[in-house]
């Protein structure tokens, strides 16, 4: 399920190049996200508005991006909605 996001990317993205590029970002932000974490004394997550906004809205995208790489190209963005 983790490749699907992804895979949205490159498969949406015209520019080849530009879709490696966000992939990279993808991962640096993975990589990044243990290291920031570790900095905050505090680890209660309701305590941090903003980490906890950012990850929620980070999972519906994430999700968008996965259930949209199943569908056709033409539907993918939109999930056949719009």
């Amino acid at each position: 399920m983790v490749f699907f996001p992804v895979f949205q990317i490159l498969r949406t993205v015209p520019n080849k190049l530009l879709g490696c590029t966000f992939n990279g970002c993808c991962t640096c932000r993975i990589i990044n996200s243990s290291f920031l974490e570790n900095v905050n004394k505090f680890q209660n997550p309701f305590r941090r508005p903003v980490a906890t906004t950012v990850f929620l809205i980070g999972t519906v995208v994430a999700l968008w991006l996965g259930i949209g790489a199943a569908l056709p190209i033409d539907k993918s963005l939109t999930l056949g909605l719009f």
